[in-house]
């Protein structure tokens, strides 16, 4: 099922599998990717339990969780809709435990306010044992022309080193350091068969998306997250900018307690996690 919310700004357009933005409509204009050319047929993907390709691992078993989780192909609730905001939820349940052993409510919501969305993820543990989790955000950006046309500006100056990543998705140790930089131009040479730009722990929590020109784009602001992510399908006029809570797991490296990992949050027994993005269009 699908359903859309509007403001005097935007129209968002929220489907209850996966709880995926379809569409966003700022100021009359399409702003997700529609798959033109037919390479990606994604929009907005929601990451949970965890983001890209971090194996599950709990009393040391193994869950065949999936690359990014679950959640982006399981129906979702609607628990709310209103002019301007829609709430969806996503409930433990027998074949979401065969594929992560924990109980819990994940609840997504989209308000719109003024000419941003604001995307909240909230996480209930209904147990009486810790509920480990990430989360991350897919979103993508329609593009004018190609992607070399257009730069990323980090709120500060970071020390931008990439981390590759294997045809599997995970880490290969290898890295290329793009040196101390605030503006980011987009490389379609690299950003071409499935390459991702990950870049780790960095300080920036907001980056805004401009043409070479200096036109906004868009904003995305995750202050709950240190790694940010660049990906965009084969010959596309689109990126996906994406903060995630973890990064992929590292190439040949044993598999190890998904609790423990660098990046997984907690929430404490019969309590909830509250995280909060943006995306503001332009």
């Amino acid at each position: 099922m699908n359903y859309t919310v509007r403001n005097e700004n935007l129209a968002v357009k929220v489907s209850s599998l996966g709880a995926e933005m379809l569409s966003v409509s700022a100021f009359g204009k399409e702003r997700l990717w529609q798959n033109e050319n037919g390479s990606w047929s994604g929009h907005a993907p929601v990451l949970f339990p965890a983001c890209g390709s971090c194996g599950v691992t709990v009393n040391g078993e193994s869950y065949a969780t999936g690359a990014h989780g679950f959640a982006r192909k399981s129906e979702f609730t609607l628990r709310h809709i209103s002019e301007g905001k829609i709430i969806l939820s996503l409930d433990s349940n027998d074949e979401t435990k065969k594929k992560f052993p924990y109980d819990f409510v994940f609840k997504v919501q989209y308000a719109l306010i003024k000419n941003s969305v604001q995307i909240t993820y909230t996480v209930e543990n209904p147990s009486d044992a810790e509920l480990p989790f990430s989360c991350g955000g897919h979103e993508s950006f329609a593009l004018d022309s190609g992607v070399e046309n257009y730069k990323i500006v980090f709120e500060k100056e970071e020390r931008l080193v990439h981390a590759f990543h294997g045809e599997q998705g995970t880490l290969t140790g290898e890295t290329r350091d793009y040196g101390a930089i605030k503006e980011f131009p987009l490389p379609a040479d690299f950003l071409t068969d499935g390459k991702t730009l990950i870049f780790p722990k960095i300080k920036s929590r907001a980056v805004e998306l401009r043409s070479l020109s200096n036109e906004k784009i868009a904003k995305s602001e995750f202050e709950d997250f240190e790694n940010l992510l660049l990906w965009r399908s084969n010959g596309a006029n689109m990126i996906c900018i994406e903060p995630w809570g973890n990064l992929p797991d590292a190439e040949h490296e044993p598999a190890r307690e998904f609790s423990q990992k660098d990046g997984i949050r907690k929430v404490a027994p019969r309590s909830r996690k509250v995280i909060t993005r943006t995306v503001t269009y332009f």
